[in-house]
């Protein structure tokens, strides 16, 4: 990778990039509540589980089959792929943090200098507005759904941290431990069957469904 490329990878995953993924938990904050995560062994599961089983079939595959699509300048089947990847936010919660993320990086497309064509429906999902920036800056696609994951992962502890009593250290430590679940991951991602995009975690969406209910929380619903 070019130093440049570089650069432009860490900004598209950068936490002060303007669009708000710090806001939510994506069911971590009910998971707290409900007492299924309250030390670093629940934490760390807890982590695998949804890499391994929601992230490595949902968002990193959608990531790397719009990543091609948008370099054949396939608009309709981009535009199915889309609908596709909304479709699996299995909560009203999930949904609504897709379309906020996807709208907020649509916003930053044309002053970064990444062109949306109109043949695009702007009601579309992050992972393919993503896909889109890492496509058009050259960004290689094993290390922009690398860097998906790892910045997922950050987004992750960073909740847990004001969520649980759980040490700044601890937590580094388990970033490390995770590597290998975060690479399992993504090789998933670049070998799945187009056939077989999506995966469902059932207690995960209840989870989720509750927190949109849920009478004190610290992240958006």
């Amino acid at each position: 990778m070019s130093q440049q490329k570089l650069l432009r990878l860490l900004q598209l995953n950068s936490p002060s990039l303007p669009i708000g993924t710090y806001a939510y938990s994506q069911g971590l904050e009910a998971a707290v509540h409900q007492g299924q995560i309250a030390d670093i062994g629940q934490a760390k599961a807890w982590m695998t589980l949804l890499l391994r089983h929601s992230l490595a079939n949902n968002d990193l595959a959608v990531i790397a089959q719009a990543y091609a699509l948008w370099e054949q300048e396939d608009y309709t089947q981009l535009n199915v792929l889309a609908k596709t990847s909304r479709a699996l936010r299995e909560t009203e919660e999930l949904l609504q943090e897709d379309t906020h993320l996807s709208r907020a990086l649509l916003r930053l497309a044309e002053p970064m200098g990444v062109p949306i064509e109109d043949r695009f429906n702007r009601k579309t999902s992050f992972p393919v507005v993503y896909a889109r920036f890492a496509q058009a800056w050259r960004v290689d696609l094993q290390q922009a759904l690398t860097a998906f994951a790892w910045s997922w992962l950050e987004n992750q502890i960073a909740a847990l941290l004001k969520l649980c009593s759980i040490g700044q250290t601890q937590a580094q430590v388990m970033m490390l431990e995770l590597d290998e679940v975060v690479l399992e991951a993504v090789e998933t991602a670049q070998n799945l069957p187009k056939d077989a995009l999506g995966m469902s975690l059932p207690n995960y969406a209840i989870l989720s469904a509750r927190h949109e209910i849920q009478y004190s929380r610290l992240f958006r619903s």
